[in-house]
């Protein structure tokens, strides 16, 4: 079984076929086609590097915009002092207010008041939130506070008041 390669390919046992006359011609068609579908592959290359560009600026943008903290102007800063300082105010009203006040049912009537009172200004902040360089939200919250601080105010010194008449009331004359 031993043959020589050289000799298996000079006698060829299949029939040489012949190739149709347009041949060429349809060769030469399929490659410039194969050309146009590399050129449309390069394109679709640049524009997937084109969009992940701009998806990784987005993404920067997106990212830098939700972690930056917004900074405070001077006003706003100006105002969140103004407001706790009523609110401390408030507080040391109505802690003065229980401590001379023996009434229980006065203390319940007030501090059912300084709920409702509560409840709106947290309405107004959160309004305020919304509209920060509204100044009708502004006066209406800075009201706000003001009433509540006047109205333990006016309490307390009802109270005082009551006490006073009270002292006098027990007094004997002679």
């Amino acid at each position: 079984m031993e043959h020589d390669i050289r000799d298996l390919f000079s006698k060829s046992e299949s029939p040489k076929k012949e190739l149709p006359k347009f041949h060429r011609k349809d060769f030469i068609t399929k490659l410039d086609g194969m050309k146009n579908s590399k050129d449309k592959k390069k394109t679709y290359y640049f524009l997937k590097i084109a969009a992940s560009i701009l998806v990784l600026l987005f993404c920067g943008y997106f990212y830098q915009n939700t972690n930056s903290t917004p900074t405070k102007t001077a006003f706003e800063i100006q105002f969140e002092g103004i407001e706790k300082e009523y609110l401390i105010n408030i507080d040391k009203e109505w802690n003065a207010f229980i401590e001379v006040a023996n009434d229980t049912i006065l203390i319940r009537k007030y501090k059912e008041k300084l709920k409702e009172s509560d409840m709106e200004y947290k309405k107004i902040t959160t309004q305020l939130k919304e509209l920060p360089n509204n100044i009708n939200v502004l006066e209406s919250l800075i009201d706000n506070l003001q009433r509540r601080l006047q109205v333990i105010k006016d309490i307390k010194e009802h109270i005082k008041e009551l006490n006073q008449k009270n002292t006098s009331n027990e007094t004997i004359y002679l």
